[in-house]
């Protein structure tokens, strides 16, 4: 789900209240990993050095008097981090300058759409964990997996119609909810995954 400032309270976050923290938790934990994932493209790596961030900005939670504050320390934080972690990787010094470019805190209409792309892309993943089970699956195997129509039937033991139907009934469904929740950009975010999915399924004949 996007951040919504007006559920958060600062004041609470600063004295320590458990509830607070798990709020804030839920609101920046995904879009921060998939910011994380963007420049390291290490699931797990990026999981730990967001935890770490929330536990730094724990540390200084009163030097916070703001929610747009505290998201920005926690943006800034990962992306520091997810350089250090490419420096120890040795990534070749032309890679960490073109990422360092892109994600400089300098270029701010860049860093307000990357945040926006990482919140828009939680709220479509929290609604794909919300689909029927075998709906869920086949969308996840087609569009994460990157599993073709077939693929997908030989491993779930379904067959090829029944898959279709699923990945149509999945984008219809995931249109529908996030429609009903106001969250267009979300809606424009999921097309385009389909439409990048669908041409990397045509074959190479008809994109010559």
């Amino acid at each position: 789900m996007i951040a919504d400032d007006n559920s958060f309270n600062m004041a609470e976050f600063q004295q320590g209240s458990p509830l607070a923290v798990a709020r804030l938790f839920e609101m920046l934990y995904r879009p921060l990993v998939y910011f994380a994932v963007s420049i390291t493209h290490d699931k797990a790596e990026a999981e730990d050095i967001v935890v770490e961030c929330f536990e730094k900005a724990m540390i200084k939670k009163m030097d916070f008097d703001s929610l747009p504050n505290l998201r920005s320390f926690l943006y800034v934080a990962t992306r520091n981090a997810c350089f250090n972690y490419l420096r120890s990787l040795k990534v070749d010094a032309r890679s960490q300058q073109e990422l360092q470019y892109l994600y400089n805190p300098m270029n701010n209409d860049n860093a307000d759409l990357q945040q926006i792309e990482s919140e828009v892309l939680s709220s479509i993943l929290a609604e794909i964990e919300s689909l029927p089970t075998q709906c869920r699956q086949v969308f996840r195997h087609v569009y994460f997996g990157q599993l073709d129509t077939r693929e997908i039937a030989g491993r779930m033991g379904i067959s090829i119609k029944t898959v279709r139907n699923q990945k149509a009934r999945a984008i219809r469904l995931l249109q529908t909810r996030l429609l009903k929740k106001g969250l267009l950009p979300a809606v424009f975010l999921l097309q385009i995954l389909i439409n990048q999915r669908m041409l990397a399924e045509q074959p190479a004949s008809l994109l010559a």
